[in-house]
């Protein structure tokens, strides 16, 4: 069952999240939530990024990039996977005392 949730932006866009159902990822278990504006506009990652925080506060997400022979781009629609918790060594940040 999917469930719509309405966020309005800085860009004052009317962007759309949509909740698609949980399912379990190598990274735990994961909300998949599409993003996508009416009219299917091209979205900056900046308003995607807005809209996410706004719905998901405090929370992280991963978007992918699959290899071209699965790729799906019917319409500016962006896949998102909300995490239960930080995936554990993807922060932008290294740990202190390593390299780099």
């Amino acid at each position: 069952m999917t469930h719509d949730l309405r966020v309005r932006v800085w860009t004052e866009r009317d962007i759309v999240i949509t909740e698609r159902g949980r399912r379990d990822t190598c990274l735990g278990n994961a909300l998949q939530v599409k993003v996508w504006a009416h009219g299917h506009p091209l979205l900056s990652w900046r308003e995607v990024w807005e809209a996410f925080v706004q719905a998901y506060p405090g929370k992280w997400a991963i978007q992918v990039f699959p290899p071209k022979e699965k790729l799906v781009d019917g319409k500016a629609v962006y896949h998102l996977w909300v995490l239960e918790s930080e995936p554990e060594g993807l922060n932008l940040k290294r740990a202190e005392g390593r390299g780099g």
